[in-house]
């Protein structure tokens, strides 16, 4: 069964009239490369404002979740919900690691149904960091049969990463 893109849509499109930038990652980036069938949720990254991201929403009902709980270090996560699967907004999506806080960056990698969809470099390395190694190596073998991002790969380079990537 297709997951329901109505409710990401709605975020989305809200983000773009106000030239919010943002990346779809997580499953949803899985889904969007025909890595995965199953989407849990639509994880939304952003380096907008908390209170810039509420007005934008203020339409939809949308709660603010814990977001700091080691390892990450995410400035706020906001969850849409209406309908499953929900969105979760990432503000300043960041994963602490023995060297640091580790900001990862907005970077699209292209569009996918009009959703801006994350650079998969930069999910490889989240999902690395976060130890959830079946997604990494998902990821890792998607970029070794297609490709890396010179770009990406060089300003991934530049974050605290941990050694043991």
């Amino acid at each position: 069964m297709k997951p329901n893109l109505l409710q990401l849509l709605a975020v989305t499109e809200r983000f773009e009239r106000q030239g919010i930038s943002y990346a779809l990652g997580g499953s949803g980036l899985l889904y969007s490369l025909g890595l995965t069938d199953t989407i849990r949720d639509w994880d939304m990254t952003t380096d907008a404002p908390k209170e810039l991201v509420l007005g934008v929403l203020d339409s939809l009902h949308v709660e603010e979740i814990e977001s700091g709980v080691f390892p990450f270090a995410s400035h706020y996560k906001l969850l849409v919900h209406q309908n499953n699967p929900q969105v979760e907004v990432i503000g300043h999506f960041s994963i602490v690691t023995e060297k640091g806080i580790c900001n990862l960056p907005i970077l699209p990698f292209r569009n996918w149904k009009g959703i801006q969809v994350a650079s998969p470099e930069v999910w490889y390395t989240a999902y690395a960091l976060m130890g959830r190694t079946a997604k990494a190596n998902i990821l890792w073998s998607f970029l070794n049969s297609n490709g890396a991002n010179r770009v990406a790969i060089q300003t991934l380079l530049r974050l605290p990463l941990s050694s043991m990537m």
